[in-house]
């Protein structure tokens, strides 16, 4: 990246964390330690309870599995449409900055934002808790360390997906879709699952509806599995495969025209 792409990406860091931001991050904050510390208040984590250990790597994957769609739809709402509406992007590109530039320099400095988000609301208390409880802690490294990896890639996917809606559908459409799309992922795999996990035809519909190989290979290193090869080549192939499409289609963005 240029020296200027560095300035820019410093400057939507300073955009993104505003009052609204610090507020819904301060109630995230507290919601999840609430989730994590009424179980220890409640005697859940005691020596003689029903918990006999705790597993920190599977606890974080739990977690991030959540936060990180949350963050990822209030960070991408109208991440570009609204650059557009209020003429910033003009502002941006009127300077010796290239699409290709900003463009990354959004996804990039957006997805860097929900890590830091992650770290504080996920990574923090689940920590603070593991040297609180009096049961045996399950902890390993290098997993740890590839869970947030791997949920950092997911946070680049659906950025890179709402960054891609959101260059021709206004405000928070593309998020509206991004839900419903979700949502329909959901139904999508309990259906195949309850009826049609004897289809390979169904499994491979499912497994390629939505991307998903990062939460998926996430999830097998928390539950201690084989690596996750396969499915972290799929992640890569998503993330990369919407980041070539998003540039594509950003070069037919006309910034003087909004998309409302």
């Amino acid at each position: 990246m240029t020296g200027i792409s560095l300035k820019l990406l410093f400057l939507e860091f300073r955009k993104m964390w505003n009052v609204s931001v610090i507020i819904i991050s301060s109630v995230l904050l507290f919601i999840s330690l609430l989730v994590n510390f009424i179980p220890y208040f409640v005697g859940a984590y005691s020596i003689e309870g029903p918990i006999p250990a705790l597993n920190i790597n599977a606890l974080l994957s739990q977690g991030f599995s959540i936060l990180v769609p949350l963050l990822s739809l209030i960070f991408g709402a109208g991440i570009i449409s609204n650059d557009i509406k209020n003429h910033w992007i003009r502002t941006i590109l009127s300077r010796p900055i290239t699409r290709a530039d900003y463009l990354l320099t959004k996804i990039i400095s957006t997805s860097l934002t929900i890590f830091i988000l992650m770290l504080i609301i996920g990574t923090l208390p689940v920590t603070i808790l593991s040297f609180l409880v009096p049961i045996r802690i399950e902890f390993n490294f290098p997993g740890f360390i590839g869970i947030h990896a791997l949920y950092l890639g997911e946070a680049f996917t659906y950025i890179t997906i709402c960054t891609l809606f959101s260059m021709w559908m206004p405000g928070f459409v593309n998020v509206i879709i991004l839900v419903i799309w979700m949502l329909s992922n959901s139904i999508l795999s309990s259906i195949v699952n309850n009826y049609f996990w004897d289809s390979n035809i169904a499994m491979l519909i499912s497994d390629f509806y939505l991307p998903g190989g990062f939460r998926e290979a996430a999830e097998s290193i928390a539950s201690n599995a084989k690596f996750p090869l396969e499915k972290l080549l799929w992640g890569f192939s998503s993330l990369f495969g919407f980041i070539a499409l998003a540039l594509y289609n950003f070069t037919f963005i006309q910034i003087d025209k909004g998309v409302d």
